[in-house]
């Protein structure tokens, strides 16, 4: 295993979204949360949200590069969510753990997401569970700010299909996830993320389509490029549909960098796009570090 392949997914899904100011959930469904004006159509001045989450700052990786980073929008006209995953598993009896912060930017309003801590554990070789939270840190045109955790999120992942048992084999895994959002107008939910994941020479693709409990139906990508032994480029792309008949579109890139066989550093910039009736899209920067704690030896 190299250090790249240690934290690559952890940076690529940073990248996944950075959502409005009016929205984002792993807030209503990931970590962090966000203050902001009601969008035109909107019946409430503030509403929960997290620039972590759809900057996707949760995203462990294994021996074989695996990802999990779940995002989402919630505003008081339409809930988006999504998630960006593979079909690798963290090795069982070890554990990923990512620090991370994460800036993003709307039209007035700004957040910081700091610190953002994931984690990860392989529990058997088709089995793993992890989890993520954070605290935010909000201020917008006029000056209000405010501070606080953000949400949590919880999930377990099941390998249906391994992407290795052959060359260009297709791998498929499911993620069950449960997210809570403290203070938000629906404080908990569920998704149920179909998972693929295929490799091309060096290269490897993989995405994620489901449904979150709140409202929400998405579709998710992301490619990884190797270009060095411990550098990798990545970019990913999303949208989500919410029940109220609109959709948020998502794009990213980054890169990530290994400094030992099982640690390493991560940068990605995100853009988050939607309904101007719905309020302002966004752009976040996000970075951090992770790291791989192999699963104890025998005496």
């Amino acid at each position: 295993m190299t250090a790249a392949k240690v934290l690559f997914a952890f940076a690529l899904s940073t990248l996944v979204v950075s959502g409005p100011a009016i929205a984002q959930g792993r807030s209503d469904s990931a970590p962090g949360q966000t203050k902001d004006k009601p969008a035109k159509g909107s019946t409430s001045a503030s509403t929960t949200s997290s620039r972590a989450s759809q900057s996707g700052l949760a995203s462990p990786i294994t021996a074989t590069a695996s990802t999990s980073a779940p995002a989402a929008s919630a505003n008081t006209v339409a809930y988006y969510g999504s998630w960006l995953d593979d079909a690798s598993m963290v090795a069982p009896r070890e554990v990923w753990i990512g620090l991370a912060t994460g800036y993003w930017r709307g039209d007035s309003n700004r957040q910081i997401d700091a610190p953002v801590v994931s984690a990860a554990v392989g529990i058997a070789p088709r089995v793993q569970a992890g989890g993520s939270a954070s605290f935010y840190h909000f201020r917008d045109a006029e000056g209000i700010s405010e501070n606080g955790f953000g949400s949590f999120s919880l999930y377990g992942k099941f390998l249906i299909a391994d992407p290795l048992r052959a060359p260009n084999a297709i791998g498929v895994a499911i993620t069950p996830l449960l997210e809570f959002s403290p203070g938000s107008e629906s404080p908990a939910g569920w998704a149920v993320p179909v998972n693929l994941e295929t490799r091309r020479g060096a290269a490897r693709f993989y995405g994620s389509a489901g449904y979150f409990s709140r409202g929400s139906v998405f579709a998710t990508a992301g490619v990884d490029v190797p270009v060095s032994s411990n550098l990798f480029l990545n970019a990913t792309f999303g949208q989500s549909y919410a029940r109220a008949g609109t959709h948020q579109t998502s794009f990213g890139f980054g890169a990530s960098l290994g400094l030992t066989a099982t640690s390493g550093v991560f940068v990605g910039l995100g853009q988050t796009l939607m309904p101007a009736e719905l309020g302002p899209g966004g752009v976040s920067l996000a970075g951090g570090m992770s790291f791989l704690l192999p699963q104890p030896q025998k005496p």
